[in-house]
């Protein structure tokens, strides 16, 4: 019988093993069967049992609770499926999740920061910050700060996103089927406020170039074009549209393939395609990175996959790691993960070349 006020005790002698073994299936620590699982999630569901976060926190002196900074979840949507991956695994783990999304106000970020200093929350996890500034005050708390795909403070722990096994297997794939000029259009380093996104996006068109040298293309038929990531007000065309347009204007770059830095710059390049009467992929292949809207798209889009559920797993494991220890003078660790291509409808032969 479901009861609003069920303890552990009861879940226990419900399913019929110890306290000790329930509270292990609760809190999903330590060792237990998989028969005595089972009877104590059905003990919880019969009992309606749930939690006492409170308590629990009170007990273990920590919140449970973690931070998350966004950069741009409305603009572009890796970072909702990013936010998606790591709330799935903080859940799984007995966290909540306080989320600021800073859309490039510093001001927004600063509150969100402060929201989370009120909350005590045990880490923080930034896709990415504005301004390491504002990150300063979670750094004098002693709270863990967690980064993602870009790293520029010392302190904090780093989740690394490798773009080469994608890359390479989206350059070898072309290849294959006879492309010999393959473009890629990016984001600038400086594009954005402070910096941009910087690292990340510049490893992406070195991962490019890198593949293009491994599979024997010519670099000089192989075009990188950089430009901004976002529109610049919400009725500005896709950054997409105008950078597919520069390289498809410059009749020295005769290109049957274009990589795209994200899913978001692939669908304004899809739109000039389509406004050109160019057919994907008969006429030109296209490859996304990020494979966040990349199977809603027409042609649905090969994309260069991020691995949305290590990154939360590994975020996860370093705030494991790093709650209830002194991060003043640990050093800086890191965890890497790996892409990797999804192929769908929007690669073919070159032209020609068959």
């Amino acid at each position: 019988m479901r009861s609003q006020t069920a303890t552990m005790a009861d879940v226990a002698r419900e399913a019929q093993v110890s306290p000790t073994t329930a509270a292990r299936v609760i809190h999903n620590r330590g060792y237990v069967s998989d028969e005595n699982r089972k009877r104590v999630l059905e003990a919880v569901e019969s009992t309606g049992y749930r939690p006492n976060l409170q308590a629990r926190s009170l007990r273990m002196q920590r919140s449970y609770s973690l931070g998350l900074v966004l950069s741009s979840a409305r603009e572009n949507p890796f970072y909702t499926h990013i936010s998606h991956a790591i709330r799935t695994a903080a859940s799984d783990r007995g966290f909540s999740m306080l989320t600021v999304n800073h859309s490039y106000s510093p001001e927004a970020e600063v509150n969100g920061i402060k929201q989370f200093l009120e909350h005590g929350v045990d880490a923080t996890i930034l896709c990415h910050a504005l301004e390491n500034q504002n990150i300063q005050p979670l750094i004098q708390a002693g709270i863990p700060v967690i980064q993602v795909e870009r790293h520029d403070i010392e302190q904090a722990y780093f989740v690394a996103i490798d773009p080469d096994p994608g890359m390479r297997a989206a350059v070898k794939t072309l290849a294959d089927e006879g492309h010999r000029r393959v473009a890629f259009i990016g984001a600038r380093a400086t594009g954005l406020k402070d910096g941009g996104p910087g690292h990340a996006e510049q490893r992406r068109a070195e991962a490019f170039q890198q593949a293009v040298s491994l599979y024997g293309l010519d670099e000089q038929d192989c075009p990188v074009v950089l430009g901004e990531y976002f529109p610049r007000s919400p009725n500005d065309i896709l950054p997409g549209r105008r950078l597919a347009t520069m390289l498809l204007d410059d009749h020295r770059c005769a290109v049957t393939a274009i990589i795209a830095g994200s899913d978001i710059l692939a669908a304004g390049i899809l739109q000039v395609l389509y406004e050109r009467g160019l057919k994907v992929p008969s006429d030109i292949s296209l490859i996304g990175y990020d494979d966040s809207i990349a199977q809603f798209l027409s042609p649905a889009l090969s994309s260069i996959a991020q691995p949305y559920l290590a990154i939360g797993d590994s975020v996860m494991a370093f705030v494991e790691e790093a709650v209830g220890q002194d991060t003043s003078s640990a050093k800086t660790r890191e965890r890497s993960v790996s892409t990797s291509l999804v192929l769908r409808d929007s690669i073919g032969p070159a032209p020609g070349s068959f």
